[in-house]
Order: structure tokens, then C-alpha cells, then sequence
């Protein structure tokens, strides 16, 4: 049986102003400095920032975000369809919840997800009972995400 839930992409609003602030710093200090090393790692340093930022709009405004749990594999908002056999464990961290995968240090940001308030409590039922079914462990710690 297949269910899917809304979800919602972690730390969205915060990553976004938090770019924004850095890129305004460096963008200070880009009009401050006028050693020619230092623009260049400035500059640099500014397109990576705003290519962060651009990604993260992207995802929050422009991808349907969901989590498809089947039987026996788990269907990110990518579409992309990872089997319990590729999963080692979920890892739940507050309200956030990442399914780490086999021989990786950290959580793909697709299997990195919040569930949406309407559905957290179904969800994390659910969730847990896929969990049981697949013998994955349940490891309530923090965890790294990459993007």
C-alpha cells in the first residue's frame, strides 16, 4: 500500500535570510576592499551565496514536496525511488526527519523532510510503522544534510 504526505522543506526561511545577510556582508566588504586577490574570493564567494539562495527558492516555491512511503521503498519529492534495502536508518531530529542511506555520512536533502502540521501526527505514525515492517531503526539524534 502507498501513501504519500506533504511535507515541507526544513529550515527554508532561515537558510534564505541567512544568505541574504551573508551575501550583504560580502557585498559591504566587496565595496570596502580593493585588494585584487581578496575581490576575486569576494566575488566568488557572492555567486555561490546567490546560487544557494536561487536553489533554495527553487525548491520551496516550484517543487511539489512530498513523501510517498510503499511497501518497501520510500518515493522522495524528486520522484526519486529509493528501496528499504538502500536505507539504513531514519534519524529524527526534533520534528525533522532524514532517511540515511547505506555507506553515506550524510541525508540527501530530497530524504530530508518535515511532515506538514495538517498530517505530522498520521505521518509519523505511519512512518514509524513503515520503519517496523522494513527493520529500519528509528535514532532520535541530530544529522547533517547535504544538498
Amino acid at each position: 500500500m502507498e501513501i504519500t504526505f506533504k511535507t515541507v522543506y526544513p529550515r527554508a526561511k532561515l537558510s534564505i535570510l541567512t544568505m541574504m545577510l551573508l551575501e550583504g556582508c560580502l557585498l559591504i566588504n566587496f565595496s570596502i576592499n580593493q585588494n585584487n586577490i581578496f575581490t576575486y574570493l569576494i566575488v566568488f564567494m557572492m555567486f555561490i551565496a546567490l546560487a544557494y539562495i536561487i536553489t533554495i527558492i527553487k525548491r520551496l516555491f516550484f517543487t511539489k514536496l512530498s513523501i510517498t512511503l510503499g511497501t518497501d521503498y520510500v518515493i522522495s519529492s524528486n520522484t526519486k525511488k529509493y528501496y528499504s534495502s538502500q536505507i539504513e536508518c531514519i534519524y529524527m531530529s526534533y520534528k525533522r526527519i532524514g532517511f540515511k542511506l547505506q555507506g553515506k555520512r550524510l541525508v540527501p536533502m530530497d530524504l530530508c523532510f518535515y511532515f506538514d502540521k495538517s498530517q505530522e501526527i498520521k505521518g509519523l505514525e505511519r512512518l514509524n510503522e513503515w520503519a517496523e515492517h522494513n527493520k529500519k531503526e528509528v535514532k532520535n539524534r541530530f544529522f547533517q544534510t547535504l544538498m
